[in-house]
C-alpha cells in the first residue's frame, strides 16, 4: 500500500480506539502512529522511509526481502523491545508506536501478495481470502479506499473526543445514560445537567443547564435557580422527571470537608458558629428525641433536609433551608461541611467558634 493510505487508515484505528476506549486524544501519540505506520516498508529501499534510510533498507532486501521479517511476529517482537522503555514512563505512546506499526500489517494483509506473518515459516496471511476483492498497490481501487477513509477520520475525530457512549449520548440525550457517567466520575470536576424536565407537582416545563451537586435514589441532584431540587424517573420520589437530559464535565473539582460532632446541639448552633468566606453545603444524620419531633409530612420527594421519626437528615442542604429546623437538637450524629471549590477560588477561610447555643437568628437567614 501507498504511504499515505497506511497513515489514513492508523489514522483510523487511533480515532477509533479514542472513541471506543476513550483516551485522550495527543498529537505526539497521533504523530507517532501515523509514523510507525509506514515504518515495516523500512526494508523496501524505494518506499518513503526506506529511501532515507537506505543503510537499512538496503541490507533488510538483499537478506530477507520485501514484506517478511518487518511484517511478522518477529518483527513486532524487536519494535517492542527496542520501545519498551516508553511502557514504563510513556505507556500512552508505546500503545501509539505499537498500534501504528500493527496497521501496516493489517492493511497489506488486503494486498494481492499479504504478509509474511510467521516468518519465517512460508505461510502468508491474506484478508479476504478472495483474490478479486484485495487490493493492488496504487490502483483505483486503493485510491477509493483512501479516500472513504480520509472522509470516515472527518466523522470519527469529534466522535472521539466525545467518546462512543459521549457520543451516543448527545444523540440520545437519555437520563439514564448520565446518572450511570455520573456515578463513575463524580467527585472528579464540576458537571452540569442540559435537562429539559416536567416538575412532577405543578407540571411545569423547565428548561436549564444545572449544576450537579450528587446522586440521590437513582437520581440526580441539581441545583436549580438556588434551589436544590432531584431529578428522576420516579414521580413519588424525584421532583422533576426529565425528558431530555446530557451529562457535561467541567472544571476539576476540589471538595474540602470539615466533620462537627453534633451531639447535644441544635443546628442553630451550627449555623451560628460556623463562619466562613466560601458557601457550603451540609451533608449528614442527626438522631432526635421522637417525642420531639412532629412529622407532619409524608411525602416522599426529595428535600434537603428530610425528617421523621427520631432522624434528621441532612443531603447537600444549604444554611437557607434550615429555617424550620434550627431548634432540632441532636441526641448524637454529625455533618459533614462541604466546601466546593473551582481552580482559581480562593483558599477556604473556615473560622468554627464552637460556642454555645444562641437564640439568635444566624445572618444569612435573616429575612426569611
Amino acid at each position: 500500500m501507498l504511504a499515505a493510505t497506511h497513515a489514513a487508515f492508523s489514522t483510523v484505528m487511533y480515532l477509533g480506539g479514542a472513541t471506543v476506549f476513550e483516551y485522550k486524544i495527543d498529537p505526539i501519540a497521533w504523530g507517532l502512529a501515523m509514523l510507525f505506520s509506514i515504518m515495516p516498508d523500512i526494508d523496501l529501499p524505494t518506499s518513503k522511509v526506506g529511501r532515507p534510510l537506505f543503510w537499512i533498507s538496503v541490507p533488510l532486501e538483499k537478506r530477507f526481502g520485501h514484506r517478511t521479517i518487518t511484517h511478522s511476529f518477529v518483527g513486532i517482537a524487536i519494535l517492542v523491545t527496542m520501545i519498551s522503555p516508553l511502557y514504563f514512563y510513556f505507556p500512552l505512546y508505546f500503545w501509539a508506536v505499537l498500534g501504528g506499526y500493527w496497521s501496516h500489517l493489517q492493511i497489506d494483509m488486503a494486498n494481492f501478495r499479504g504478509v509474511d506473518l510467521f516468518w519465517p515459516s512460508p505461510i502468508r496471511v491474506v484478508m479476504p481470502g478472495k483474490r478479486a476483492y484485495r487490493l493492488e498497490v496504487g490502483s483505483k481501487a486503493e485510491m477509493i479506499v483512501f479516500c472513504s477513509m480520509l472522509v470516515f477520520c472527518v466523522g470519527l475525530y469529534p466522535m472521539s473526543n466525545l467518546g462512543l457512549r459521549g457520543g451516543l449520548h448527545q444523540i440520545l440525550k437519555d437520563f439514564d445514560i448520565s446518572y450511570d457517567e455520573f456515578i463513575e466520575v463524580q467527585g472528579a470536576n464540576w458537571y452540569t445537567l442540559e435537562l429539559k424536565a416536567i416538575d412532577n407537582l405543578t407540571l411545569e416545563h423547565i428548561n436549564c443547564v444545572c449544576p450537579i451537586l450528587g446522586a440521590w435514589q437513582s437520581g440526580l441532584i441539581i441545583e436549580h435557580n438556588g434551589t436544590v431540587r432531584s431529578v428522576g424517573k420516579s414521580q413519588m420520589q424525584h421532583n422533576l422527571f426529565p425528558v431530555d437530559a446530557v451529562l457535561i464535565k467541567g472544571e476539576p473539582l476540589r471538595v474540602i470537608s470539615q466533620r462537627v460532632d453534633m451531639k447535644g446541639k441544635s443546628l442553630r448552633w451550627l449555623v451560628n458558629n460556623l463562619k466562613a468566606n466560601h458557601g457550603y453545603y451540609l451533608v449528614g444524620e442527626l438522631y432526635v428525641d421522637a417525642d420531639k419531633v412532629v412529622n407532619v409530612s409524608q411525602i416522599e420527594t426529595y428535600h434537603p433536609v428530610l425528617w421523621g421519626g427520631d432522624k434528621v437528615r441532612l443531603h447537600y442542604a444549604k444554611a437557607e433551608d434550615l429555617g424550620e429546623y434550627l431548634n432540632v437538637t441532636a441526641i448524637r450524629g454529625e455533618v459533614v461541611v462541604q466546601f466546593w471549590l473551582r481552580p482559581g477560588d480562593k483558599p477556604v477561610e473556615l473560622n468554627f467558634a464552637g460556642g454555645e447555643d444562641g437564640g439568635e437568628v444566624p445572618d444569612i437567614l435573616q429575612g426569611l
